[in-house]
C-alpha cells in the first residue's frame, strides 16, 4: 500500500472516531454545553484537519483569489453551521452563533488583500512576454 493511501485511511479513521465519540457521549450522558462549543470545535478541528490533508495531497497550487474569497466569508459559514447545531438564529449573539459575524471585521480586509494580490499576479502573468528573454 502506498504511504498516501495509508495516511488518508488513518485520517478517515480519526474523523470517524472523533465523530463517534462526540455523539455517543451526547446520547449516553446528555452532556451538551449550553452554546454547542464542543460540536463547534469538533467541526472546526475536523474541517481544518481534512483541509490540510487535501491541500497537502491534492492541490499543487492554491490561487490567491479563491483563498481570499474563502477567508473573507468564512465567518458567515461558521455562524450558519453553528446556528444549525444549536437550533438558533445565526444572528443571535447570545447563543454564540452571531458572535462569529464579528470576525468579518478582520477576515474581509485580509481576504480582500489576498484577492487584490492574486489579481495583480494573474495580470502580470497574463501580460508577461512569451519569448525566452
Amino acid at each position: 500500500m502506498r504511504p498516501k493511501a495509508i495516511i488518508l485511511i488513518c485520517a478517515g479513521a480519526i474523523n470517524a472516531l472523533l465523530i463517534y465519540r462526540y455523539f455517543s457521549t451526547l446520547v449516553t450522558e446528555g452532556n451538551r454545553s449550553a452554546n454547542g462549543f464542543g460540536a463547534l470545535f469538533l467541526i472546526l478541528f475536523l474541517a481544518l484537519f481534512n483541509a490540510i490533508l487535501f491541500v497537502i495531497f491534492f492541490v499543487k497550487k492554491i490561487p490567491l483569489i479563491r483563498a481570499g474569497l474563502v477567508i473573507a466569508f468564512l465567518p458567515i459559514a461558521l455562524a450558519f453551521i453553528t446556528s444549525l447545531i444549536n437550533n438558533v438564529s445565526m444572528f443571535d449573539e447570545g447563543s454564540g452563533s452571531g458572535g462569529y459575524l464579528w470576525l468579518l471585521m478582520g477576515t474581509v480586509p485580509i481576504g480582500f488583500l489576498l484577492v487584490v494580490i492574486g489579481t495583480i499576479i494573474a495580470l502580470f502573468k497574463r501580460f508577461k512576454p512569451k519569448d525566452g528573454l
